[in-house]
This record gives structure tokens, sequence and C-alpha cells, in this order.
């Protein structure tokens, strides 16, 4: 009967989170961009809350933001304890909320700004300037990373706003666009025919892949649990599927330390609005 009782207990909390509905009685909360729907958030992150819930000895509760203004305003309010993200977000929270960076993906992020071959008046990023661009919307990384080149918030390109990866490129053909701001993985996949006719405009330097920090509320040894965990080599089945998603082959996240993130919140201080 207390087996039956228990198991309806947590259906039931599951069904809460994937709503995302606020849980009480958490103890830590851990947390990531709504990227996906709040129930495919919950099969990525849901495994991962009940495993540390039983290592680290307290209620680890996995919370899906209903929009990027509820992640962004309870990040800076300090609500979360346990955060995947990118590495410019990292970066804020260890200079302005103490927090501590656990493991990262394994690789680096790197972007690139793309032209049409046969478009004479685009041969840098200078030539965008006031033209338009297609590209993920702020905060995203890549778009924050190439606007940074101008200084001027006058004369950077119009952005033209698009969900994914995949719908820029998908808008940049359509010619909605004169040039557009791609992941280098993504361009480096495209078929050989594509590429042929796309010029590079401009390349970003690397930055460090989606990271794993955790707030003060987080024990030191808590931490050395949660970072064990994550980069153990085997891999372990609760970030499976996330390591699928994100780093394909790879069998577990990396080890990482503060001075990787240096400067990285300058993409977000003083150029939105909020940090």
């Amino acid at each position: 009967m207390g087996a039956a009782r228990g198991r309806v207990l947590r259906f039931t909390l599951i069904a809460l989170l994937a709503i995302g509905s606020p849980v009480a009685t958490a103890d830590l909360i851990l947390t990531s961009p709504p990227r996906e729907s709040p129930e495919r958030g919950q099969e990525l992150y849901g495994p991962l809350a009940e495993l540390l819930t039983r290592q680290l000895g307290v209620t680890v509760v996995y919370e899906h933001p209903y929009d990027w203004i509820e992640y962004s305003s309870k990040m800076r309010g300090d609500k979360y304890d346990i955060i995947f993200d990118g590495p410019h977000f990292a970066a804020w929270r260890m200079k302005h909320l103490q927090h501590r960076p656990v493991a990262k993906l394994p690789g680096k992020l790197s972007f690139v700004v793309v032209g049409k071959d046969g478009d004479a008046k685009r041969n840098q990023l200078k030539d965008i300037i006031n033209g338009r661009m297609c590209g993920p919307a702020s905060p995203n990384l890549g778009t924050l990373a190439v606007l940074a080149q101008f200084q001027n918030p006058i004369i950077q390109p119009d952005l033209y706003e698009v969900a994914d990866v995949r719908t820029v490129y998908e808008m940049f053909r359509e010619g909605k666009c004169e040039s557009a701001v791609l992941q280098d993985k993504f361009f480096d996949r495209l078929p050989t025919d594509d590429k042929g006719h796309l010029k590079i405009l401009y390349a970003s330097g690397a930055f460090p892949d989606q990271t794993v920090t955790v707030s003060r509320r987080v024990t030191d040894r808590q931490r050395a649990v949660l970072a064990e965990l994550l980069t153990r080599p085997s891999g372990i089945e609760a970030t499976r599927e996330l390591l699928t998603l994100y780093a394909k082959k790879a069998k577990s996240f990396e080890a990482t330390r503060p001075t990787d993130f240096d400067g990285l919140e300058n993409l977000l201080e003083g150029v939105l609005w909020g940090w």
C-alpha cells in the first residue's frame, strides 16, 4: 500500500512540474532555459533531479521556466540552485551571485556570419552594418557575440529574429536577410553545394560550451558529488539523453574552472535590459 501511494505521489509531482507549477518542498531547484516543452524538459532533466535527490540527501526538483522572461528574472533573483545553460549566463552568475562552475559539455562553441557568395557588397563584418542579419533572438550566445563586435548600437545590423538555428538558415536562404549567424558546427554540416554558395564574413573566437553551475546554497560536498556524477568517464544514465541532444557521442560532461569564463558576462552587462 505504501509503495503504491509513493508512486501516486511521485506521479503527481511530475505532473505538476510538467506544467511549470512551483514546488514548495524543493530543497534545491534544477533548471535550464525554456528551449523545449515542459514535458520534454521533464524527460531531459527529471531523471537527473531524481538521481541528485538520492545522491545529495536533499530534495532536488526540476522546474521548467514558463518563458525566457521568467527564466531571466528568476535567475537574476537567485531563485535557482543548479543551472545548465550558456557560458555567458554562467559567467554572469559567477560574478554577481557567487555561483560556482561544476562541469561543461565537451568542446567549444564558435560562430560564423555568412553571406551569399554572389553578393559583391558584403565581404566582411563591417559590410553588414545597417543590413538585415538572421539570427536567434538575444540572449542567444552567437547573436550576442556578433553584435558585441559593433560598439555603436546605431550601426549594428538589423536583427531578424528567428526561433532556432535551422530556421535561421532557412530564412537566410529565402532571402529574408543579407547575412546570418550560425554555429560553426551547423555550417560545417551543410551540404557541399550549399556551402559553395556562401562566404564567411566573420568567425568568432571559441567559447566554453554549455555549463552547469551551482548556487551558494549547494554545499561543497554536494558540489563534489554532482561533479563526480557528471564527469564520470563511463557516463550516467540520468544524463544520457541530454548529452545525446547537445553533445552527440559524448558520454559525460568535462571538468571546468572559473577562469574559463572570464569576461563573458560582458556579453550581457550593459547590453540587455536588466543585466
